[in-house]
């Protein structure tokens, strides 16, 4: 899902964000009057981009409770102050929680690419998709690739190729890392190894794995083009022990207000990153996340799911109801930006031409069957802070420290393994 800066808990309770003045106030807090909350993981531009989506409604009667990267403690609320409605950033959050969720209404029109999005769904819909991400995206500025004169990368060989050009003629790093969001580093490990063995990734996404997988080919081929191009000397802009303490809308003006970097590989939603600072559009351009070999293979997948508490009153229903609707995510894309629908009947002429490719590229490959959601959300706690972002910190931790790339695969695989085993 995705500025976002969803590692930040932003300390607002149940009871305080239902606090208010007056008698309407304390009605709120206990769970009484028509109010319905809403709870998301989303803050700064996002929060307020999904308030104005919230005005759009015309019952226009709710509390907007942002909990960050502790949204899920939303779902286990069983105060009278429990939100009513929440936006979930992981889809893996949708069935670790079915018993606290009321299904949706069975009037919500429903599209062909819910399913595509959620997976089998056979029986009651308990998740709205509501908001798309296309993860297998580079970022890079065009000036300084005309500058310099470079093509945007097909092959993970070009790419290389690209790096060693930029280093070499000097003023500027290739690339930007925002490692201090933990699902930056998983994402672009999440890139090289779907792109590259998409079989090894559809196998670890399954529920039941063996902690062998981690120490198989195909793991250790993706660490190694991982530690391949980031443990180069000089790739990283300020090095990658500051890369790893950096942000996500950091590493994104690293390369488009500060020009200290060529290119990021950040979500569609460094769109609204981009735009929030001015940054004209002949600037801004995106290729796609190369393989190995393969242009067109699969992409990464993410988005943030809308879901009813249980039990839901009608003023939730209702506003579930108004979501769904092509038109309540309007004012987000106008306004904002670094929004793609999940609703197909959301127009597309709201989008600029950057958002409009990348929406066209992530439905085809939605289309085609080859997309796939992202990894580090279907690996549960062993793809969280404590699992694979801790292992991907150490890594580059390593290669960043002088260590050899081959010693550092086998420490990484041997961690994966382990912590498999423990936690999986």
């Amino acid at each position: 899902m995705a500025e976002v800066r969803r590692r930040t808990v932003l300390g607002v309770s149940l009871a305080a964000a239902g606090a208010a003045s007056g008698c309407a106030g304390v009605a709120r807090t206990v769970g009484l009057g028509d109010s319905v909350r809403v709870a998301v993981s989303w803050s700064a531009a996002e929060l307020a981009a999904f308030r104005s989506v919230l005005r759009g409604w015309r019952e226009a009667d709710f509390e907007l409770i942002p909990f960050g990267d502790d949204i899920d403690a939303a779902l286990g609320a069983r105060t009278t102050g429990r939100p009513n409605v929440l936006a979930l950033p992981r889809l893996g959050l949708v069935g670790d929680n079915r018993d606290n969720l009321e299904p949706l209404p069975a009037d919500i029109p429903w599209h062909p690419e819910y399913d595509q999005i959620l997976g089998d769904q056979s029986g009651q819909r308990y998740a709205l998709p509501f908001k798309l991400a296309h993860k297998s995206v580079v970022w890079y500025r065009r000036r300084l690739f005309a500058d310099l004169g470079l093509t945007a990368p097909r092959t993970w060989a070009d790419w290389l190729a690209l790096n060693e050009s930029i280093i070499r003629q000097g003023g500027v790093a290739p690339l930007a890392l925002g490692g201090a969001d933990g699902w930056m580093l998983t994402g672009f490990f999440e890139n090289i190894l779907l792109r590259n063995h998409p079989d090894t990734y559809d196998e670890l996404a399954r529920p039941r794995r063996d902690p062998a997988m981690w120490r198989g080919a195909a793991v250790r081929s993706a660490f190694d083009l991982f530690g391949q191009m980031c443990g180069r000397p000089g790739v990283f802009a300020g090095g990658p022990n500051r890369a790893l303490v950096q942000q996500f809308p950091d590493a994104v003006l690293e390369v488009f207000r500060y020009h200290r970097a060529a290119m990021v590989v950040a979500p569609d939603f460094a769109e609204s990153v981009i735009r929030r600072f001015g940054v004209a559009l002949e600037e801004v351009g995106t290729f796609t996340f190369p393989a190995v070999s393969n242009p067109d293979g699969p992409l990464v997948l993410a988005g943030d799911l809308l879901v009813l508490t249980r039990p839901a009153g009608p003023g939730a229903r209702e506003l579930i109801r108004y979501l769904a609707t092509p038109q309540a995510p309007e004012p987000w894309i106008r306004d904002t930006g670094g929004f793609l629908a999940a609703n197909p009947e959301t127009s597309a002429s709201l989008y600029g031409p950057v958002l409009s490719g990348l929406d066209t590229e992530l439905r085809r490959s939605m289309a085609a069957g080859r997309a796939r959601f992202d990894l580090g959300d279907q690996l549960g706690p062993v793809g969280g802070r404590d699992g694979l972002q801790l292992v991907l910190v150490e890594f580059l931790r390593r290669l960043g420290a002088g260590g050899r790339r081959d010693e550092a695969v086998r420490a990484a695989l041997d961690a994966m393994a382990d912590i498999e085993t423990k936690v999986g």
